[in-house]
């Protein structure tokens, strides 16, 4: 497991300083500028974030797209490397409308993150107005300090595209199929309609859980880095929303979430670098 170099986390530092304050996040010229960095500098700095689950920069596949998970775009997404990801934050307007203390200045980067996004403004009581992605029918969260206070509809679903195996290879498109369903009946309807993607649904509760408890905790913090403790997430499958099939009454981890040796191999040789720290408590 490697740390974060210094000048990467004053980087971060203050990219989220932004986003959080203004909504909008900086540009890459900004950054550079701000730093005195050339572009080389910035660029290994900005991938090592990526590899630790921070930012997210702009892809050919996603630049300058007008759409985002099937909705029109009042401006398109950033173009070919800016940053369009600043977890758990999108960087451009989406459907993802989050509302602080009744002002929306800011958008989440998809389903899952807009759980417990509410994490990032402490004290404060945030909304997400979203969209069924299936049947249009809004849907709205709200949470505080992380935690989902309510939601609705009553029935709604939070569901994953791809699994986390892939993540090294879709650092910005991991987040393309997590969206937000109606209910059970409307993402298994989406499904019958596209085949190819095999994704899984989760409850907005196992959700913000995972990420406030687990996957984004600390993200307030300067030394941030993701933390798995082994201990923790093996007494909180359930919880956490990682249970697959069942063997008698024991859950076991879900094959959905669990990295692989492709994964690992993957992760090297697309220079992502080993930020996750990893114990037992």
């Amino acid at each position: 497991m490697a740390e974060l170099p210094t000048r990467a986390r004053d980087i971060r530092s203050a990219i989220m300083e932004q986003v959080r304050n203004k909504g909008s996040a900086p540009t890459r010229a900004e950054l550079r500028d701000r730093f005195q960095l050339s572009d080389e500098e910035l660029a290994a700095d900005l991938r090592a974030l990526e590899g630790a689950i921070c930012v997210a920069c702009q892809d050919e596949e996603h630049a300058d797209s007008p759409v985002f998970q099937d909705e029109p775009l009042s401006t398109p997404q950033p173009p070919l490397g800016e940053l369009v990801y600043a977890r758990p934050f999108a960087t451009f307007a989406n459907h993802y409308r989050v509302t602080v203390d009744g002002q929306q200045s800011w958008f989440a980067e998809c389903a899952v993150e807009a759980c417990a996004i509410s994490g990032q403004f402490p004290g404060s009581d945030v909304v997400v107005d979203s969209v069924c992605r299936q049947t249009g029918q809004p849907v709205r969260l709200v949470g505080r300090d992380g935690v989902l206070l309510d939601y609705s509809p009553k029935t709604l679903r939070v569901h994953l595209g791809y699994p986390m195996r892939e993540m090294p290879r879709r650092v910005v498109g991991w987040c393309d199929f997590n969206s937000f369903f109606a209910s059970e009946e409307a993402a298994e309807q989406w499904h019958r309609e596209h085949p190819t993607i095999k994704g899984v649904t989760r409850s907005p509760e196992q959700m913000s859980r995972l990420i406030t408890e687990l996957l984004g905790k600390g993200r307030l913090d300067y030394d941030y880095q993701p933390d798995f403790p082994l201990l923790v997430i093996a007494r909180n499958l359930r919880r956490f929303g990682l249970v697959g099939v069942r063997r008698g009454r024991l859950p076991r981890p879900d094959t959905f979430w669990l990295p692989t040796l492709a994964m690992v191999r993957d992760w090297r040789r697309r220079g992502l670098g080993y930020y996750f720290r990893f114990h037992l408590r």
